[in-house]
């Protein structure tokens, strides 16, 4: 049953687990996030069970794993087998790149404005005769109609990230996947720029493949991430990592039986980051309990108090003023160098970053208005 946003407790009452915001200013949620006090327990709590009880809570660990996938399956509104957990958000889309049935001839639309992690896999696949074909930046932004001018009858596969990483442009998944569905391309998604502050349903928006690490909006651990893979396809991937747990009958030892899994889990190929696992299910219990669209209004209401700020400064504004185009990411710059800005600010315990040569802004939840006032309170003292 969901519940009722009247019924939550208010979003200021979760600052108190960010021990962070007692001695700085924390705006860097689309780089590296504080853990919470929450995720610090967890993991604290299965370390102490491994060294008092070795293996013993075993059985209990693997009951943990079994509820955070399912909360992973119900944060995107996916089915339980089809998550896997890995290592990075690199791991998840190295897993489709390397394993689907290429031909040489084939191509894959990215964008031009992607991260490396989203990049690099599939120009790797030019070794295997795959043409990698650019969606150009329009100002950190993309036309569908480019899109639609670059897909032909070899293409495969078009990959995107949901909210991009320099200037916070949110991506329109829905129309997108609806492109991609209706001329037969597979759609997948790096999805760490908006997991835990936007919603995504990967029915509705009809993805194939979605990868996210838990070390930014999550607000997990480092190192431990999910990975989505639409179930009718999960036989399509030959995954290019094989060990024990890949196969069905994953526990008997005495017998050899190369028959693979049919669900997702047959990316899982050997023992997990348990650690990693109930850290991140600690952070999804947090953000379920603030709730999903509460946390979305309140970073853009964040979001808008920083453009309005920027805009009395007369900066100039790299990511989308409207709401509806723009994820947790502010970025701009003016007649400032960005980088002696930001470590300004750092050492003045104020986080935030530098991406594509201009100042990144990113607030999570718990963050406040006072929080950007002393931002730019701070930034201005540094001008």
């Amino acid at each position: 049953m969901k519940t009722a946003d009247s019924d939550r407790p208010p979003l200021s009452s979760f600052r108190t687990e960010f021990p962070v915001t007692k001695t700085h200013i924390y705006l860097d949620h689309a780089g590296i996030a504080p853990i919470s006090l929450r995720v610090k327990k967890a993991v604290e709590g299965f370390l102490d069970e491994c060294t008092r009880s070795g293996a013993f809570p075993y059985p209990f660990w693997m009951s943990r794993v079994n509820e955070v996938r399912k909360a992973c399956a119900r944060l995107i509104n996916a089915d339980r087998d089809e998550i896997a957990f890995v290592k990075s958000t690199s791991h998840g889309l190295s897993l489709v790149a390397s394993g689907l049935d290429w031909k040489a001839g084939d191509n894959v639309l990215i964008f031009e404005s992607e991260f490396p992690s989203n990049i690099y896999p599939w120009l790797h696949l030019k070794a295997r005769g795959v043409e990698a074909r650019v969606v150009p930046s329009r100002k950190g932004l993309f036309l569908f109609d480019d899109i639609k001018k670059l897909i032909d009858a070899r293409t495969r596969l078009l990959t995107v990230s949901s909210v991009q990483f320099r200037n916070g442009f949110r991506i329109d998944l829905e129309r997108l996947g609806a492109l991609c569905r209706g001329r037969n391309v597979l759609f997948c998604v790096d999805a760490i720029q908006s997991l835990g502050v936007l919603p995504l349903d990967v029915k509705k928006c009809q993805v194939d493949f979605l990868s996210a690490d838990g070390h930014k909006w999550l607000l997990a651990p480092e190192g431990i991430g999910l990975f989505f893979c639409r179930k009718e396809l999960a036989e399509r991937i030959d995954p290019p990592l094989l060990g024990w747990k890949s196969v069905e009958n994953a526990l008997d030892f005495d017998h050899v039986d190369l028959h693979l899994r049919t669900d997702a889990l047959r990316f899982e190929e050997g023992s997990l980051n348990v650690m990693g696992i109930v850290g991140l299910g600690a952070a999804l219990e947090l953000l379920g309990e603030a709730g999903m669209e509460r946390i979305e209004q309140q970073v853009l209401d964040l979001g808008e108090l920083i453009i309005s700020e920027a805009e009395q400064r007369g900066l100039e504004l790299r990511s989308p003023r409207d709401r509806a185009s723009r994820g947790g990411i502010v970025s701009f710059t003016g007649e400032f160098d960005p980088l002696k800005v930001r470590d300004g600010l750092r050492a003045q315990g104020i986080m935030v970053n530098v991406r594509g040569g201009a100042l990144r802004v990113s607030p999570h939840f718990y963050n406040t208005k006072e929080d950007i006032q002393r931002f730019y309170a701070a930034f201005d003292g540094i001008l």
